[in-house]
């Protein structure tokens, strides 16, 4: 199995972020939830991704939440289930098991640490998957490295047929 991935700017703060996934269906158990994506600031901090919680019902997109230990911060995009928070735009590093709060809300809920983000299978093109990230005027200007993988589908973390990429964020956003 291997990766390409393509890299592109799509409006002036959204990042497409593409990958082509060669011999899919004999590799993995779950081809789709099985291609993973990192994207880390210029300085090295993971800035998009997936967190579990105790109960996501008490938080909406678009809230901004705080590890009660760590101080990390992120927007929420979405909550796929039940127990999941997709973030971006995090700041700081999450700590498994601290407490969450919401910045409009005093809720809380207890986290893993920062998993790598699903990519969302893009139609019905065999082994083509898509993560958008959205960058914001106090995103650090710089080489943005990332990088997408795939994990068997079985809830195992070991990556294999790592890609990497870069994208270069400007001032001026």
């Amino acid at each position: 199995m291997g990766i390409d991935v393509i890299v592109k700017f799509i409006s002036k703060s959204t990042v497409l972020i593409r990958a082509y996934v060669y011999n899919l269906a004999r590799t993995l158990t779950d081809p789709t939830g099985s291609i993973k994506v990192i994207i880390a600031d210029p300085d090295g901090v993971q800035k998009a991704g997936y967190i579990s919680v105790a109960d996501s019902s008490g938080f909406t997109a678009g809230d901004i939440v705080t590890g009660g230990t760590s101080e990390a911060t992120g927007v929420i995009i979405s909550m796929p289930d039940g127990t999941t928070l997709e973030l971006q735009r995090v700041t700081g590093v999450w700590q498994s098991g601290e407490a969450l709060t919401a910045e409009d809300e005093e809720t809380t809920n207890t986290t893993s640490a920062l998993l790598g983000a699903t990519m969302t299978k893009n139609g019905d093109e065999d082994g083509e998957f898509d993560y958008f990230y959205y960058t914001d005027a106090d995103s650090p200007e710089g080489s943005w490295p990332g990088e997408v993988w795939t994990v068997d589908g079985t809830g195992a973390t070991a990556k294999s047929s790592v890609a990497t990429f870069n994208f270069e964020v400007k001032a001026g956003l």
